[in-house]
């Protein structure tokens, strides 16, 4: 009977060591999948003017912000600024702001704005 004890033991330790490795892992793959979606993020609003749903990349599309008065309140920080040039390109990062600041992972190169976290959509943050 002692045996049996043991060997249930064992048996339920290395369960719970491989489900903490599988949780490691997953929290390990979620850190990088927003890395990953903050660079796309980047790059399109460096290279696109405007934001074309049917070729924007699955990260863009994620974390477009739909809050009006976000959206407002940034592009009235924006339209203000004196970075902004008559293409609506940041001077200081080069990003085109029409599209930069519908972006929930963007922030303001100066510190006008930050991210914006929109909550969880199916358990995992959709922003830092």
């Amino acid at each position: 009977m002692e045996s049996v004890k043991q060997l249930f033991q064992v048996f339920t330790n290395k369960i719970l060591f491989v489900e903490w490795i599988l949780q490691f892992l997953r929290a390990i793959t979620i850190y990088f999948l927003k890395i990953r979606a903050g660079l796309q993020v980047d790059v399109y609003a460096e290279t696109n003017q405007v934001i074309d749903m049917r070729t924007a990349p699955r990260a863009v599309r994620a974390n477009i912000i739909h809050d009006e008065a976000i959206l407002s309140e940034r592009w009235n920080l924006c339209s203000g600024c004196e970075f902004l040039n008559d293409s609506n390109r940041c001077e200081k990062c080069g990003c085109f702001m029409k599209v930069k600041h519908k972006l929930a992972q963007a922030s303001c190169p100066i510190g006008k704005w930050k991210q914006y976290k929109q909550g969880e959509v199916h358990g995992v943050a959709a922003t830092v």
